[in-house]
């Protein structure tokens, strides 16, 4: 994938997010936020407040990551991994907004019920970061700098996949907190 291609599509990506959420969740009240569809469900608030957990992790990685990478040769181009590949195809929406495969929150990242109007505020914060990231990674190799997944060490990404992984993740949480939002 040609590197300035896959920067452009996850910052229209990562905008369509912020739209949505300016657009649909802003002027929710507090209550809204925080009402839950089922008891065993998570309201809106908490879709945002898991987001802002798992963000959080990622931005502290670039940050660390990048603050001192040398820029790279413009022809370097980004070859997915495997393990990312695989790890976006299970967290990334389809194309029609379908979730492909339901998965269990590890425990750090299962968010406070009772989270506050500052959470969506944080998100959008973070999303900004994530833009300017990503804008910073245009004259990156996306192939060299390797991310530490969420996880733990176990897992880690090639910059471009952490990305893409991120993205999807958010994408994916979004359309969650739509649902919600449609059903309360």
């Amino acid at each position: 994938m040609e590197r300035q291609k896959i920067i452009n599509s996850l910052k229209e990506d990562t905008q369509s997010i912020v739209e949505t959420v300016r657009s649909n969740f802003l002027a929710l009240d507090r209550e809204k936020l925080r009402q839950r569809p089922l008891p065993n469900q998570w309201s809106i608030g908490e879709c945002i407040a898991h987001l802002n957990i798992a963000d959080a992790h990622y931005i502290r990685q670039f940050d660390r990551k990048l603050k001192d990478v040398n820029p790279s040769p413009e022809s370097v181009e980004f070859k997915p991994g495997r393990l990312g590949n695989y790890f976006v195809k299970m967290i990334k929406p389809l194309e029609d907004g379908t979730i492909p495969s339901p998965m269990k929150t590890l425990k750090k990242f299962v968010p406070e019920i009772d989270n506050d109007e500052n959470t969506l505020h944080q998100f959008l914060s973070d999303q900004q970061v994530i833009l300017d990231t990503l804008e910073r990674s245009r004259v990156l190799n996306l192939n060299k700098i390797k991310i530490t997944s969420a996880i733990g060490p176990i897992v880690t990404f090639k910059l471009g996949d952490a990305f893409r992984f991120l993205i999807g993740h958010n994408q994916r949480h979004i359309i969650q907190a739509s649902r919600v939002l449609e059903r309360i």
